[in-house]
């Protein structure tokens, strides 16, 4: 099968140079591709010609947009969050809207999203993850004593960079409840939710970490215990329990669902902590079947039914 992901473009490397959101994904899926016997590739969408490919996978929407005026069939991917920030009568929805309107099928990275748009070619289809470059240091791991606990993620939203679109607020809150070690780690962006909350800098076992090499990352899993929320499957995958909140449709077993509450954390944590036995092999065993390898697999399936 020959396969082309189009290229998002706006200065995204394919492969990422180090850290990355769509242009990761696309990797992924393209060395995946390979390894599986196909021909997988990436090009910008203006260099893809009608009927060059069996399946071309869009990323997003503008230039899912721009295949359908020239005649090229295409698979569409969501990944952009502002569809719902921004709501329903926002330029950026209409746009995805039309793109899935326009696509042979659309996939959605959560339940909800399906609902959210309401429209038949909306189907649920989750991320996964690269289960070897993310594993866990010890294979029998012991329930810690003083479990450190750690946030991964880029703060933000819509334009304001403070906004705490990433809940770190109750990570540190969760830290000081229990008088715990927490790490806040990612990108400089983060430093203006910091700004803003200068209360979080006076909990004196907060570190804060920006601009990690993507290279370093399973170090920084390793040195650490329980996740906190944003990058579920990396955490899982390296031999992390995660307390987060996500939709009541998706079991992630090795996961603790909590909303954005404290005291509902805490009982994650405590309930973590006195059941190691169960949390940890099962978290890592959730990550494997959700490797990018399985997701990939799947992924063909869908090319062939709505593809070809």
């Amino acid at each position: 099968m020959k396969i082309c992901h189009v290229d998002p473009g706006c200065g995204l490397t394919i492969p990422p140079k180090d850290w990355g959101a769509i242009e990761k994904i696309i990797w992924e899926f393209e060395v995946n591709q390979t390894v599986l016997g196909h021909d997988s590739t990436h090009k910008m969408a203006a260099d893809i010609q009608p009927g060059e490919f069996d399946v071309v996978h869009c990323h997003v929407a503008n230039l899912a947009n721009s295949l359908k005026e020239r005649g090229i069939p295409y698979i569409y991917q969501l990944h952009d969050h502002h569809v719902l920030h921004y709501g329903k009568d926002s330029h950026v929805y209409k746009e995805n809207l039309k793109a899935i309107e326009g696509s042979l099928i659309s996939l959605m990275p959560a339940n909800w999203l399906v609902d959210y748009f309401n429209h038949p070619k909306c189907v649920y289809f989750s991320h996964g993850v690269n289960i070897d470059e993310f594993y866990p240091k010890n294979i029998k791991k012991t329930t810690p004593s003083n479990p450190k606990l750690l946030m991964l993620a880029n703060n933000g939203l819509g334009g304001d960079r403070a906004f705490d679109r990433k809940g770190f607020q109750f990570g540190i809150g969760l830290a000081m409840l229990n008088n715990l070690e927490i790490t806040v780690a990612g990108p400089s962006n983060n430093k203006h939710f910091f700004n803003k909350n200068l209360w979080t800098l006076n909990y004196p076992k907060l570190n804060l970490v920006f601009d990690t090499p993507n290279t370093e990352l399973l170090d920084l899993y390793h040195d650490h215990d329980i996740f906190i929320h944003p990058t579920m499957l990396e955490a899982l995958s390296s031999g992390l329990p995660v307390i987060a909140d996500w939709e009541m449709e998706v079991d992630l077993y090795g996961c603790w669902r909590a909303p954005r509450d404290v005291f509902e954390m805490d009982r994650g944590l405590k309930n973590i902590l006195n059941n190691w036995d169960f949390y940890f092999p099962n978290c890592v065993k959730t990550a494997q079947n959700l490797s990018w390898l399985n997701r990939t697999k799947d992924l063909i399936k869908i090319y062939k039914l709505y593809a070809l």
